[in-house]
């Protein structure tokens, strides 16, 4: 099983060499927002949309490895790809870091949730419960994949930072699945986390390439999609915690400044607020990389 996350590293790596050279020939650059910190003004023109490359070898080899009783995650790890997708073409043409408005955003990812859950609920998960118990479970659902895709694209905003924790948060399922013997679920934990190891080798420590909102957001809704289908829901929010301290960092911070006039956070999401504290943007990657992997031990332990 070892031997997938190798294949899709080593698939993963190749594809996304050339692609980065198209991106560039087609001047995909990334838009760096004006209140990010000064220093990431010069990370403006990276090339963007990188995760075109790890979603083709996870749909791929997933198509080709992994069980058909999984392939609702594929699909909900397309809706929001080719929701990304979209945002981040708008976020080219108009030359700044807005592409979708927030509300446009949160309507198509809840109705993409809507109709994963709907369609698992009358496939027969959860249909043994009350009815009022199938409609708690629907919308617990729904908040799972949309808060999971918004964590994960909120914590996408330094080298590497998303890309190596989701690495890290992946092979914590595959140790939980290994554990449950959901062997199908743990091969599209390996498939995936190869997939974005092949991505981080041009993320980290300086990124040649970004995996743009096509990338984040996907990847976000397979997490979600994949403790869903498994029934480890609440393993995203051990496994799953950095993505979950990053989203909590900012709702804080709006919560606090609308309500009370003051900031909690120097600059939110959290990982901003260790920059703005001195520390390198390596170091703080390396800091949550490190909180990460202690989180998936945990939740393997804890299985």
């Amino acid at each position: 099983m070892y031997y997938l996350f190798a294949m899709a590293a080593a698939l993963s790596a190749l594809l996304t060499g050339p692609l980065l050279f198209v991106l560039r020939r087609i001047n995909a650059g990334q838009i760096i927002r004006e209140e990010g910190p000064p220093e990431h003004k010069k990370k403006s023109g990276t090339p963007t949309m990188g995760g075109l490359g790890f979603l083709a070898i996870i749909f791929s080899l997933a198509l080709l490895f992994v069980d058909f009783k999984y392939l609702p995650i594929l699909l909900i790890t397309s809706g929001y790809a080719l929701l990304g997708f979209v945002d981040d073409i708008l976020k080219l043409i108009n030359h700044r870091n807005l592409g979708l408005t927030f509300w446009q955003k949160i309507i198509v990812q809840t109705l993409l949730a809507a109709i994963l859950s709907l369609y698992l609920l009358c496939g027969g998960m959860g249909l043994d419960l009350p009815a009022g118990r199938q409609v708690m479970t629907f919308g617990f659902w729904i908040f799972l994949i949309v808060g999971s895709a918004n964590a994960t694209n909120l914590t996408d905003g330094l080298d590497g930072l998303l890309s190596g924790t989701m690495i890290l948060a992946l092979l914590g399922f595959a140790g939980v699945y290994f554990k449950n013997a959901q062997m199908g679920a743990m091969a599209l934990c390996f498939i995936s986390a190869g997939a974005v190891f092949g991505f981080l080798l041009f993320n980290f420590p300086k990124a040649r390439l970004f995996m743009g909102d096509v990338g984040s957001l996907s990847l976000g809704a397979l997490l979600a999609g994949m403790a869903i289908i498994t029934r480890h829901e609440w393993f995203l929010a051990v496994i799953g915690g950095v993505f979950l301290l990053e989203a909590l960092s900012v709702i804080i911070q709006v919560f606090s400044f609308k309500f009370f006039g003051k900031r909690v956070f120097k600059m939110a999401p959290l990982h901003h607020h260790f920059e703005l504290l001195g520390l390198s943007e390596t170091v703080v990657v390396l800091i949550f990389w490190l909180a990460q992997l202690i989180l998936s031990i945990i939740g393997v332990w804890i299985a």
